[in-house]
């Protein structure tokens, strides 16, 4: 640990956010005004969009680790670190944003999402990190970027005269 800010990282990336009931209650809330204005701009919403829920999931705990704490914290730079170095200090590896979720979760939003929306897999989170790191996603065919200029054809069209050209 060379730097305070990678100290900061570890201790908000291993925060125990089950007891922190003032979360718990905030998180309710931004979830409930969230899904409540959705409803006013379209009637036929259930629920949160999986990904506008973990945006609003990471922007409340920043703002309540925050403020608890008097931590200055970037989401994008902690995200960036968390992709590198995560794995190595997290106390309890395979906990995913998913679960958080939906332990932060009204009943009735419970209810609604396990009727409407599958739950993500762990495999998920991986993914997202796979695809923001730029590796290469497991099962997925690399196809280079190679143009064969022995098949390609030749233009027979004339080519249009430009109204000045009449």
């Amino acid at each position: 640990m060379s730097n305070p800010q990678e100290q900061i990282y570890i201790e908000y990336l291993n925060y125990d956010w089950d007891s922190f009931s003032e979360f718990q209650e905030g998180l309710n809330q931004i979830l409930d005004g969230y899904l409540e204005n959705l409803k006013e701009q379209d009637p036929s919403v259930r629920s949160i969009p999986p990904l506008d829920k973990q945006q609003l999931i990471d922007q409340a705990k920043s703002f309540f680790y925050c403020s608890h704490t008097d931590n200055i914290l970037n989401l994008d730079d902690y995200q960036q670190w968390k992709l590198v170095n995560g794995d190595k200090y997290a106390k309890n590896k395979k906990i995913t944003e998913v679960r958080d979720e939906d332990e932060t979760k009204p009943k009735e939003l419970t209810q609604a999402a396990t009727t409407e929306d599958p739950p993500y897999s762990s495999n998920y989170q991986d993914l997202v990190e796979l695809i923001v790191s730029g590796k290469p996603v497991p099962g997925i065919k690399d196809i280079p970027d190679t143009v064969l200029t022995e098949k390609s054809s030749v233009s027979e069209a004339k080519q249009r005269t430009k109204p000045w050209e009449k």
